[in-house]
């Protein structure tokens, strides 16, 4: 009988949730760093663009994408989520003062 020992392997640390990009495309989001987005960039904004594009998310999947398919790619820092996390807390405590008793929307 074959006996496989196991290497303990400590996985590689993954950035925390800090400033990173979305690339959004026709069917699924991934996440970048800024680099990767830069670099993104620049090949969007090329004259003659490539018809495909290939990186790596920060979670270390490799993806290509067509740049047809690409909808935005769109900056999200801690900061701003802070912000739209109060700024939605607020409307929602605005909406609810604002419903009548016999409201059956919700």
């Amino acid at each position: 009988m074959n006996t496989v020992k196991h290497k303990e392997e400590t996985p590689d640390p993954r950035p925390g949730p800090g400033d990173y990009y979305m690339v959004i495309a026709q069917y699924s989001t991934w996440y970048v760093s800024p680099a990767t987005a830069a670099q993104l960039g620049r090949a969007l904004d090329r004259r003659w663009r490539p018809r495909w594009l290939k990186f790596v998310d920060m979670s270390g999947s490799r993806a290509w994408v067509r740049t047809d398919s690409i909808e935005c790619i769109s900056e999200s820092t801690e900061r701003q989520r802070t912000e739209d996390r109060q700024f939605q807390y607020l409307r929602r405590k605005e909406e609810r003062t604002d419903r009548r008793w016999d409201d059956d929307e919700y």
